[in-house]
């Protein structure tokens, strides 16, 4: 067993039947429509706008008070303190008869003492929201893992499982591992679940009364217990009878997720509840496919000799390919060379429309790399690598073909979830990030999630410089070459952040011309992440980063950097999210530090060319060059525009997977869910 799993004692939750619900996903409810979701969406705004800040802030202040009122108890009498107050908490939870405030003030008191971190007001507010099934919105740098960490503590003592969901493996092991003095203190086990864990030890794990892991991993778990232990009605009868015999608490052969779900903590919630929403997680195997392997290779090699506009045409903004006469015509000369399965017009016109797209419309180093003779894809939002993670359709297929690199056998769908499906149906679910306000409505609509904004501890002294626009893309790296000489040689450290591999290796050799000394934080570098993340706040160190950038990791500021001003964040290439933008301007300014912040913006950026008429384009070039804020931040505005436009679609699309979702659930019982209640 792992040292994270072991506890000081068993909560009474180990006494409970098998036939105990609370441990499994809510029954799917149907979604409101028409009217109710006109209501639904009403409620949502005024319970937003009628913010819990103010009370959080009181109960904060006083769950302060009450931890220091315990510095003269005893570590044994502290610990019968704790003992009293949790048995109040799982009697009533909600306010454990008025003993709440005194409950976290005893937890305040034992991460003083056993992790050497007094919780400020705002941490203690935080935690309070996630107990409160909230949504709480902190700033970069408050002390996210300490806040979820004290929430887990009063999860743990309902006696249920708390799953922590955190942004990545590395998270995961590195909290559990950092609040396990914590939770052994409070009476709780803790333990991790990552990707690389056998069954056997999964199980172990999932025993604990706090798991940290990824999304992924739990959901992924989740739908292989469902797949091996049958349907809902067949797993209530087997536990039925397995109390009747006197052996309750055993579970099905194989099952890992030993004491089911009941709570969830997301952390970095805007990045998993919707960022990682856009597609479901699917349980597939390896599906032997005739002749597909041979028939990409051919189709890929046409693709190379076609010419756009005369042969097809593409769609940047809808994102399509249409085949033209002639293309059509030139495709017919390779029929014989074609596997016979793969020469119907329809099925060798997808093929070539596939090869196509993935010409214009995936691009290397943006959404995927090839790393020892695979094509691994990348996760659009983070920039890490998703090892295992596949695209269907032959997309992924048609992508090897084209990096000359062995077809891989394409995957057969066993079953599947989408995650918005998955966490709407926890029984209790909280989280918090730094970036949530600007998808408040869709956390509401989805998951049911109010979100809260917690003041920070110090005030915020960031300054956003200007925004740079540029008429060409090389024209705006070069702007961004000379802004990062320019802080580097005031000794101060600068940290860029890009949106794709190649971009940050090309601005990395050009830094490197300049005689810099350059660390590069992206998919291939991401083992070092948390150690590059960790120095970039050192005096005159350059930092380069794709969307990952380090979060949960936080970048402190070295010596004298303070005083020339602190961390300067670039920018370079805006997301198709303002969350994203956000998320990076945030990672300066920590805890009150100084920081400035520059957006650069060219006319040349995918974004622009995809949904900025080209009128408008034409017409701030003629004005770029001229010394006018007006027009920069006109041309800001016009951008932040454009992502609003991709953000409705994004939701659009996330919303689509989950009907579908849900109507798969509810139209076949038989995958184990059981018809949709009304």
């Amino acid at each position: 067993m792992s040292p994270l799993a072991h506890a000081h004692f068993r909560p009474i939750s180990s006494l409970a039947t098998p036939l105990d619900r609370s441990t499994s996903l809510r029954p799917l409810q149907p979604r409101v429509e028409g009217l109710d979701a006109l209501a639904h969406h009403l409620i949502g705004h005024w319970r937003r706008w009628r913010s819990p800040v103010e009370e959080l802030t009181r109960q904060g202040r006083e769950s302060l008070e009450a931890c220091e009122a315990l510095s003269t108890f005893t570590d044994d009498a502290l610990r019968v303190r704790l003992g009293e107050l949790r048995d109040s908490l799982r009697l009533d939870p909600a306010e454990g008869k008025g003993m709440l405030i005194q409950a976290i003030g005893c937890v305040g008191q034992m991460a003083l003492r056993h992790l050497g971190l007094k919780p400020y007001p705002v941490q203690f507010m935080g935690a309070l929201a996630l107990h409160r099934g909230l949504l709480a919105e902190m700033a970069t740098g408050e002390g996210k893992t300490l806040t979820v960490g004290l929430a887990g503590v009063l999860a743990g003592f309902s006696g249920r499982t708390c799953h922590i969901i955190t942004a990545n493996d590395y998270l995961a092991h590195r909290d559990a591992e950092e609040m396990t003095r914590l939770y052994h203190a409070c009476g709780l086990s803790v333990s991790s679940v990552v990707s690389t864990m056998e069954q056997a030890e999964r199980a172990i794990q999932y025993g604990s009364d706090v798991v940290y892991l990824t999304a992924k991993e739990l959901l992924a778990d989740y739908l292989r217990d469902e797949i091996g232990s049958g349907s809902r009605e067949q797993r209530t009868q087997a536990a039925f009878m397995a109390w009747l015999n006197g052996v309750a608490g055993t579970e099905p052969p194989g099952r890992v997720l030993v004491r089911g779900v009941h709570t969830a903590i997301v952390d970095e919630a805007d990045s998993i509840l919707i960022d990682e929403a856009v597609t479901p997680l699917i349980l597939s195997a390896s599906r032997e496919n005739r002749g597909l392997a041979e028939a990409v290779m051919i189709v890929s090699q046409l693709a190379d000799t076609l010419v756009e506009g005369e042969d097809y045409s593409s769609n940047i903004p809808g994102k399509n390919v249409q085949l033209l006469p002639s293309g059509m015509e030139r495709l017919t000369h390779f029929i014989r060379d074609i596997p016979v399965v793969w020469r119907p017009a329809q099925r060798r016109e997808e093929l070539l429309r596939q090869a196509l797209f993935v010409r214009h419309f995936f691009k290397p180093g943006h959404h995927y790399v090839v790393q020892d003779g695979e094509v691994v894809l990348l996760d659009e939002f983070t920039g890490r690598m998703t090892p295992g993670r596949s695209l269907t359709a032959g997309l992924h297929q048609a992508i090897e073909a084209r990096e000359g690199v062995t077809i891989s056998t394409p995957k057969e769908s066993l079953t599947q979830m989408s995650f918005q499906a998955f966490f709407s149906r926890f029984r209790k679910l909280s989280g918090c990030t730094g970036t949530a306000w600007e998808a408040a409505a869709e956390l509401w609509r989805v998951y049911g999630l109010q979100v809260v904004r917690i003041p920070e501890h110090r005030r915020r002294q960031t300054i956003y410089r200007t925004p740079v626009i540029t008429r060409s893309g090389s024209g705006k790296w070069q702007a961004i070459l000379e802004e990062v000489l320019k802080e580097h040689r005031l000794g101060r450290p600068v940290l860029v952040g890009v949106r794709s591999v190649n971009a940050s290796e090309m601005l990395a050799e050009r830094l490197r011309n300049a005689g810099c000394e350059v660390r590069v934080l992206n998919a291939l570098t991401h083992a070092e992440e948390a150690e590059i993340v960790s120095q970039a706040g050192q005096a005159g160190v350059i930092t380069i980063a794709t969307n990952m950038a380090g979060r949960g990791t936080d970048i402190r500021l070295g010596q004298g950097v303070v005083e020339r001003g602190g961390l300067h964040v670039v920018v370079a290439e805006i997301n198709e999210s303002l969350r994203v933008d956000r998320q990076l301007a945030g990672r300066c300014g920590r805890q009150g530090d100084p920081g400035t912040v520059s957006i650069y913006l060219s006319l040349d950026d995918d974004l622009a060319v995809r949904l900025l008429p080209e009128s408008f384009r034409s017409f701030i070039s003629l004005l770029t060059g001229h010394s006018v804020r007006g027009l920069a931040l006109a041309a800001q505005r016009a951008f932040r525009w454009a992502q609003s436009r991709l953000e409705a679609e994004a939701f659009a699309r996330r919303w689509s997977v989950l009907k579908a979702d849900e109507w798969m659930r509810s139209a076949l019982p038989f995958e184990g869910q059981g018809r949709r209640t009304s």
